[in-house]
């Protein structure tokens, strides 16, 4: 029962004593009647002062109660009058005040903090006491794969690991991490893409490395095919011979330093079918000349693209020289349906047209091309190490064509992956290129 109530009982008891004591007097003795009247108005008036001395502040205090649970923060308690309570009144209004203070800090940090996540090129994805995801930034969003899933899960607190994405360029550094959060630690993820880095350092690298190799080679050539067309005491095919390998070993480090001559590309609009299709008849002559049957599967809706039409060229030569170097041996048991010997170029624009001008410039992914073998394949263990500078998985492979891709395919903004489908067992290079 609340305060005032009990005042109310109080009241009432005493009004009614009085009446009772006033009847039984004002016969036997009138006198003592006005007395005691006299004192039951001033009972009265004390009651009433009690009420507002104690009773009234009481009340305004409950109502600062009341907004504090309401989370009510702009009102204050007026003066009651009384100083005690006026003191209590200054002070909650005071704690009232700071209690403000810090809820729009904390507002406005909470605002920043999240901005600053969301835009932030590194992922973050927070997780529960149980170690369950419980949300993510839109960069760990674009990053999360299943391969980096399962190292989020493996990882201990406190840990840091490198992860490379079978089949694509990508690597990424992930850290597990925690924080408090109402006396329990929360753990979360930082995974930040190292590919840009990693890229630019083995770039610089081996641009360093095959440019020696260049240069002392090329030296040593030209000086040895000198002494060899004057020498007079090498019989003529000897001489012939050693020639020729000489022009092939600088031949071998050429194509090493044309990796590191790689042009900037010069973008223009084109249509990714029609370049694809101005390819044909080179393509088909490679094919023919290994036995492989190519198919083309073009679209017929415009697929335009930005690209450099002779990197872009050299990159699809490579790509189906590749496939048609996997498809020598080709599968024992190929898929049914499927020629021993194939390969499929594909081109698809990946956005309806209706989508198309709803999406703001260089947003997404537009055409994409796909280039599908039933060669060989590609194991499991290799895909981790692909588009590594100079690492093949054939004997007499320099490991520099996925090299010459890579950097082309980097420098007009694609994405790409190399990978074999271990349900059809079908291997695709699967390109896709910026949006418009």
């Amino acid at each position: 029962m609340k305060l005032k109530y009990y005042f109310l009982v109080l009241a009432l008891s005493i009004a009614a004593l009085m009446a009772v004591t006033l009847y039984a007097t004002f016969n036997s003795h009138p006198r003592l009647f006005y007395i005691t009247e006299g004192a039951v108005v001033l009972m009265a008036l004390y009651l009433w002062l009690f009420y507002q001395k104690t009773l009234r502040p009481y009340d305004t205090l409950v109502s600062g109660i009341e907004l504090v649970r309401d989370l009510d923060l702009t009102t204050r308690l007026a003066p009651t009058g009384q100083h005690e309570a006026d003191i209590i009144v200054r002070t909650f209004n005071e704690l009232l005040t700071r209690l403000r203070t810090e809820h729009l800090t904390l507002e406005e940090q909470y605002t920043f903090l999240s901005l600053l996540i969301n835009a932030s090129p590194m992922g973050i994805v927070q997780c529960d006491v149980d170690g369950n995801i419980t949300s993510m930034n839109p960069a760990a969003k674009q990053m999360l794969s299943p391969s980096i899933e399962e190292a989020l899960h493996k990882l201990p607190l406190g840990q840091e690991t490198t992860v490379r994405l079978p089949g694509e360029p990508q690597l990424f550094r992930i850290n597990h991490l925690s924080f408090p959060d109402r006396g329990f630690q929360h753990p979360f993820y930082l995974i930040e893409s190292l590919t840009d880095e990693v890229r630019k350092a083995e770039k610089a690298a081996y641009e360093r490395v095959i440019r020696m190799i260049a240069h002392e080679v090329n030296n040593s050539v030209a000086g040895i095919v000198g002494i060899i067309q004057n020498s007079k005491f090498i019989i003529q095919d000897s001489s012939k011979n050693a020639k020729e390998r000489l022009m092939d070993l600088s031949e071998f480090v050429t194509r090493f330093a044309n990796v590191v001559k790689i042009p900037q590309p010069q973008l223009q609009l084109c249509d990714l079918s029609e370049e694809v299709d101005a390819c044909r008849p080179f393509l088909e002559s490679l094919c023919n000349t290994a036995s492989v049957r190519l198919e083309f599967q073009l679209t017929d809706e415009a697929a335009p693209v930005r690209l450099d039409t002779i990197l872009f060229q050299q990159v699809l030569i490579n790509i189906v020289k590749n496939a048609i170097e996997s498809i020598g041996s080709p599968l024992p048991a190929p898929p049914l349906g499927e020629s021993p010997s194939s390969i499929t170029i594909s081109v698809k624009s990946t956005l309806p047209s209706q989508q198309k001008e709803t999406l703001p410039s260089g947003s997404g992914e537009g055409a994409s091309l796909t280039i599908t073998d039933n060669g060989r394949g590609i194991s499991a263990e290799a895909a981790q190490h692909l588009f590594t500078p100079f690492y093949s998985t054939k004997p007499q492979g320099q490991g520099i064509g996925l090299l010459l891709i890579r950097d082309i395919l980097t420098s007009h903004g694609c994405t790409f992956s190399l990978l074999t489908d271990p349900t059809d067992h079908l291997t695709r290079f699967t390109i896709n290129f910026p949006r418009l």
